[in-house]
C-alpha cells in the first residue's frame, strides 16, 4: 500500500508542479552562468535556500544532476519527484554531518553535477552550512548560487524555511549568480569566509530576484 501512495502522490505533485510552471511568465536571469558549467564539462554545485527550489525541477528537468533528500518517508516522496524529472536521488541522514558530505562528495566525483540545498535540511532560515564549501573543495566542483522569487504563492510561514507554492499565472525569476570558486587546500576559517560569502551571495540574489518581480 506505501508504494501505491508513494506512486499516486509523486505522480500528483509532478504533474502539479509542471502546470504552475508552464503557466508562469518565468524570467531568467543571467543563465549563461550556468550554461558555460554544463558546456565546459566542469563539475556544478548549484546551491539555493530551502523554501525557495521548487521551478528549478522542471526548468533544468533532464540535467546529469543529483539532489540530495533526507532519510525519511518526506525524503521517499521528494526523491520520486526527483527522479520524475530526470534527476538522481540520493538520500542522506536529518542531520547529515560528515556521513552526508561524503555522499554529496562522491555523487560529484562520479560525474554528476550536484544540486545542494544549503540552509537545510533543519535550518536555520537563510543560513548557509559549510557542505557546500566542503565539497566544492574536495571535488574541485565551482559553486553556483541561485536565488528565486515569485509575485503570488503560498508563504508556509510555521515551517522554519517559510516554503513558498507558487500560484499558476504567476510571475517569478530565477537569479543565477557568478561561479565561485573554491581553492583545494582551506583551513577551517578560510572555509567559514566562503561560508559567509556564498550565504551574503545567495541573501542578495534572492532579495535581486524580487526587486525584479517588482518592476
Amino acid at each position: 500500500m506505501y508504494k501505491i501512495w508513494l506512486f499516486l502522490i509523486s505522480r500528483f505533485f509532478f504533474i502539479s508542479i509542471l502546470i504552475i510552471y508552464k503557466s508562469a511568465r518565468l524570467k531568467i536571469i543571467n543563465e549563461d552562468n550556468i550554461n558555460t558549467i554544463f558546456n565546459k564539462g566542469t563539475k556544478g554545485i548549484f546551491t539555493f535556500f530551502h523554501g525557495d527550489y521548487l521551478f528549478l525541477f522542471p526548468h533544468f528537468r533532464g540535467r546529469n544532476a543529483s539532489v540530495f533528500t533526507t532519510i525519511s518517508q518526506r525524503g521517499d516522496y521528494l526523491s520520486e519527484i526527483i527522479r520524475r524529472f530526470g534527476y538522481r536521488p540520493y538520500k542522506i541522514p536529518n542531520r547529515g554531518g560528515e556521513r552526508a558530505i561524503r555522499t554529496m562528495i562522491r555523487a560529484v566525483n562520479d560525474g554528476q553535477h550536484a544540486a545542494i540545498v544549503v540552509d537545510g535540511p533543519m535550518g536555520p532560515y537563510h543560513k548557509v552550512k559549510q557542505g557546500a564549501i566542503i565539497v566544492a573543495m574536495k571535488t574541485s566542483g565551482v559553486i553556483v548560487p541561485i536565488g528565486l522569487a515569485s509575485k503570488w504563492g503560498i508563504v508556509m510561514k510555521r515551517r522554519w524555511d517559510r516554503y513558498t507554492i507558487p500560484l499558476p499565472f504567476t510571475r517569478a525569476v530565477i537569479m543565477i549568480g557568478e561561479p565561485i570558486h573554491v581553492p583545494m587546500r582551506l583551513g577551517e576559517d578560510e572555509i567559514e569566509i566562503y561560508r559567509r560569502k556564498l550565504e551574503e551571495r545567495l541573501i542578495q540574489l534572492n532579495n535581486d530576484a524580487k526587486f525584479e518581480i517588482g518592476n
